[in-house]
């Protein structure tokens, strides 16, 4: 199967988080490293939400479609 392969810099702040647990926000459009923009919702970010927010590089893999495959933390 054919992927594609984003790397990202994501910051959410608590704050922001908190949007999203209220329900006010589903999705982020993130610009990846290539300068490409990708919209991916929230949820994929739970494992790596902390009291403070989400601060860290990731690694999105999609298929050609543009489905989401994985999202791992890489630094």
């Amino acid at each position: 199967m054919s992927q594609r392969k984003y790397i990202f810099f994501m910051h959410l702040t608590a704050e922001q988080v908190l949007w999203y647990y209220q329900g006010h926000i589903k999705s982020v459009v993130v610009q990846a490293d290539s300068g490409e923009r990708v919209q991916l919702e929230l949820r994929h970010f739970k494992p790596f939400i902390r009291h403070e927010g989400v601060k860290a590089r990731f690694e999105l893999v999609t298929s050609l479609y543009g489905n989401f495959i994985s999202l791992k933390k890489i630094n």
